[in-house]
């Protein structure tokens, strides 16, 4: 059964939400779709300052932090 994932964008001193999610059917699948949005923001140039220790927060709708990646 699919689940709704969130993506949350945490620095040191900032924090990002994602209010919409993504549906999947397993956690496998939401770091997939995190691991592609990193490469994504890769290519354009998007990712904020490497000095800080950014990464992808997946949690699910009670907040729980499921995974965590490193952006760098």
């Amino acid at each position: 059964m699919a689940e709704r994932y969130y993506f949350r964008l945490r620095g040191t001193n900032e924090v990002v939400e994602d209010t919409e999610g993504i549906m999947a059917t397993s956690i496998e699948t939401a770091v997939a779709e995190a691991t592609q949005i990193i490469s994504e923001m890769q290519m354009r140039s998007e990712l904020p300052d490497s000095d800080e220790c950014w990464r992808i927060e997946i949690h699910n709708a009670d907040g729980d932090v499921l995974r965590s990646l490193q952006l760098y």
